[in-house]
């Protein structure tokens, strides 16, 4: 027969049960560690230089006008004093002027760091699965995900802000330049009765060639030679009396931001005198943004901007569902253009877990394109 000593089997008990709460307490530390592997929070909330981590940025849309401009610069000719003699009934250049006529619109987007959607990882350092992101040099979330989960090519693959050939072109129109004159030993009142003589040899000459008194003018390539020869010899030698203009397109570029608080913004003005002026406090007629959004994201139960700004979320990243808007660029009461538009800013951001997942973003937009679980 045995005899069990009561004393005896409370401390065998005592310590199988402090062995299992040990293990509890090891596999609830694990656990803890698995789920702190970072946390994300609203930039302005962070403390880097107390803490581990990186910043990352969900983009905002810029969209990008450029405005063709046509620019005519009106010269005086050096021998204008005398046009009111010879050309009284021409115009001509008194004084050197400017002119300006907008011709079109273009408008594009860009995607660029919001500054307002800009979020603090912390991370903490512990065994097992870790996390890797991966950004654009802006800053721009480009995926984000535990190691060990294959990366795949996303769908859409955007390399973040595109780039475009800002080039603002200059295309010269209709600048006859001046003719080359023997000027020497002459006044200004000889030269201009010896151009007013050949002017009018020019004239009587094309007028030849038009009544038919021209022998090769039966023949339509070599009529059309000789009248545009002499048409263009004609101006080169009026030019010095009336003037020219000289023109050239031109391309000036805005970058416009449409914001909630500014869904119509004046960017700039313009005139026929002063071209293009940014802002809204030149003088002009005004050139207006107008940003109507469709609300496309309106069903979406998404935070509040000030959760978003002011709670902590562990192992998990912020990501937004983009806007689409109609936007309108109208001069006074013309309408310039007229387009749908992405705008990312006037979306909604909302909350993704990665613990066990590789999300790839879509780096003009901010959305979620692709999640592969582990």
């Amino acid at each position: 027969m045995c005899i069990f000593e009561p004393n005896l089997i409370l401390t065998e008990m005592n310590r199988f049960f402090n062995r299992i709460a040990l293990v509890s307490l090891a596999i609830t530390l694990i656990c803890g560690q698995a789920r702190a592997q970072f946390t994300t929070t609203y930039a302005k909330n962070a403390s880097p230089g107390q803490q581990t981590g990186l910043y990352y940025s969900l983009p905002q849309t810029m969209l990008q006008l450029d405005f063709v401009i046509r620019e005519t610069v009106s010269e005086k000719g050096p021998l204008s004093d005398y046009a009111d003699i010879y050309f009284a009934d021409e115009d001509y250049v008194d004084y050197q002027t400017k002119s300006y006529e907008l011709l079109e619109v273009r408008m594009s987007s860009k995607a660029e760091p919001d500054p307002k959607a800009t979020f603090f990882v912390n991370f903490v350092p512990v065994r097992g699965t870790k996390t890797c992101f991966d950004v654009l040099p802006n800053g721009i979330i480009k995926s984000v995900g535990s190691v060990g989960v294959k990366e795949e090519a996303p769908v859409n693959n955007v390399e973040g802000q595109e780039v475009y050939n800002e080039v603002h072109s200059a295309k010269l129109i209709n600048d006859p330049g001046f003719m080359p004159l023997m000027t020497a030993g002459k006044t200004n009142s000889q030269l201009a009765k010896e151009v007013a003589d050949r002017i009018a040899e020019i004239r009587k000459s094309k007028f030849y060639l038009i009544s038919g008194d021209v022998e090769m003018a039966s023949d339509p390539e070599t009529f059309k030679n000789m009248y545009a020869k002499m048409e263009e010899e004609e101006q080169q030698y009026l030019s010095l009396f009336l003037g020219k203009h000289t023109s050239r397109e031109v391309v000036q570029t805005l970058f416009v931001v449409p914001t909630r608080e500014a869904l119509t913004q004046t960017v700039a003005k313009f005139s026929d005198t002063e071209g293009l002026v940014t802002g809204a406090n030149g003088f002009g007629t005004s050139i207006v943004v107008q940003t109507m959004p469709l609300n496309t994201t309106s069903i979406i139960n998404a935070p509040s901007p000030s959760a978003v700004e002011s709670m902590s979320y562990e192992n998990k990243v912020m990501y937004r569902i983009p806007e689409t808007a109609n936007v309108k660029v109208t001069y006074g009461n013309q309408t310039l253009i007229e387009a749908r538009q992405t705008i990312n800013q006037l979306g909604v951001v909302v909350v993704a877990p990665v613990t066990n997942a590789l999300l790839m973003f879509d780096t003009k937009t901010g959305q979620i394109i692709n999640m592969k679980m582990q």
